[in-house]
């Protein structure tokens, strides 16, 4: 269903086939469908925009009057899905969305309950749209931070088994989310170049303020991706702590016993003459030197560290 909202002091939604005057800054939100019924502009940029419409990837494109452009946000609450994808028109009096899932018109909805604007333009009005794209993504990435510092600790705890799944998740996860900010970027930097001389100064201002908080939101999260880094390396390495602890006990059972193999295969060795055979205290005599060489080597061992 299409949205209709005119830019007065503010945004204000208004019926869909409500007349407009000629002139008014609008912003609208439509289906594919409903773009092409209202044959708005040539039909190459019709078909542009709706092929970016299902693009999953956050795009600018540049025409002498206009800009078209796309994006794909990843969905906080399941980043690994499909982002959410719609396209966007711009020029000086309109702004168009073409949204299948209804996104748009719910910032939209947004920007015209928070009060009057400063500039009542459809440019500023898409600043203020991509600034609520990424309004409470700060607080997401250190919800993820949050996650895996308790993933840290799970692994200094050496439930290493539990966490290893997560760890795959969050570097996807963040791999995600690191590309969606580097578009960001791009497209802001673009709109705020004003190659076509389609934005006024103050406008261009804004986008390069739009541009500095995804460049931070960028960093975040190359800053956790890093940290996902680090927790796959402290991962490996209790893998290898525990591998070395097994390793070390398997190595000291066989040294202990190495000696009493020894005594235990000498006399067990088939020859008639030898000596100690007819010693009444032979069998406790050998019993008693195993015992104590044992336990000088369990000392020995404790002395070193190994046990």
């Amino acid at each position: 269903m299409a949205h209709k909202y005119v830019l007065k002091d503010r945004l204000e939604a208004v019926p869909a086939d409500a007349p407009v005057a000629e002139g008014t800054p609008v912003a609208e939100v439509l289906t594919s469908k409903e773009f092409v019924d209202l044959s708005f502009g040539t039909q190459d940029m019709q078909q542009s925009l709706r092929n970016l419409a299902t693009v999953e990837n956050t795009y600018l494109d540049v025409f002498p009057s206009f800009l078209i452009g796309s994006f794909a946000v990843p969905n906080k609450n399941h980043v690994l899905g499909s982002p959410l994808c719609f396209a966007f028109y711009l020029d000086k009096t309109n702004l168009i969305f073409l949204d299948e899932e209804g996104t748009s018109a719910r910032l939209l909805d947004a920007i015209a309950s928070g009060g009057v604007m400063k500039e009542p333009t459809v440019a500023h009005c898409l600043f203020e749209f991509m600034k609520l794209l990424i309004k409470n993504d700060l607080s997401y990435l250190a919800q993820i931070e949050d996650r895996m510092e308790d993933v840290e600790e799970a692994i200094l705890d050496h439930n290493t088994d539990a966490e290893s799944k997560s760890m795959l998740v969050f570097r996807r996860k963040l791999l995600r989310i690191d590309t969606y900010y580097q578009q960001l970027v791009d497209m802001a930097s673009g709109i705020a170049e004003n190659e076509n001389k389609l934005l006024t100064h103050e406008e261009s201002r804004l986008f390069l303020v739009l541009v500095r908080q995804a460049e931070r939101l960028l960093k975040r999260s190359q800053t956790l991706k890093e940290y996902s880094l680090q927790l796959r390396e402290l991962y490996q390495t209790q893998i290898d702590i525990r591998q070395n602890d097994t390793m070390q006990f398997f190595t000291v059972i066989t040294t202990l016993f190495a000696p009493l193999t020894l005594i235990t295969s000498w006399f067990g060795m088939n020859f008639a003459n030898m000596p100690g055979l007819d010693w009444e205290w032979g069998y406790p005599a050998i019993i008693v030197a195993c015992l104590v060489l044992v336990a000088l080597e369990l000392l020995y061992f404790r002395k070193k560290k190994w046990l």
